[in-house]
């Protein structure tokens, strides 16, 4: 089982692969994991449209395997969050 602060760690680690300054928002804690989204810096500061992530799917981080699992965008999160929670029970994560 993974920690929240190593979870954090591991989600920023993840995101250092894009080549620019994204920031972090902690959506939700919940029973498996803790989701995660992320937007530009730059956008958010100046919510310039054109400096947006697109198709920036927000991602869960398995606390008991520290695994990245990463969701869509076409639903509402919920719904990923809920497909997750299934998939686990059922032993196919």
């Amino acid at each position: 089982m993974i920690t929240f602060i190593e979870a954090l760690n591991k989600a920023k680690n993840y995101l250092a692969e894009y080549d620019i300054p994204v920031e972090i928002t902690v959506i939700d804690r919940f029973s498996e994991g803790w989701l995660f989204c992320f937007q530009s810096r730059e956008f958010l500061e100046t919510g310039d449209f054109s400096t947006q992530l697109i198709g920036n799917c927000p991602f869960i981080i398995d606390k008991d395997s520290g695994k990245i699992y990463e969701l869509g965008t076409a639903y509402p999160i919920d719904v990923y969050i809920q497909q997750y929670e299934n998939k686990k029970i059922n032993g196919n994560f």
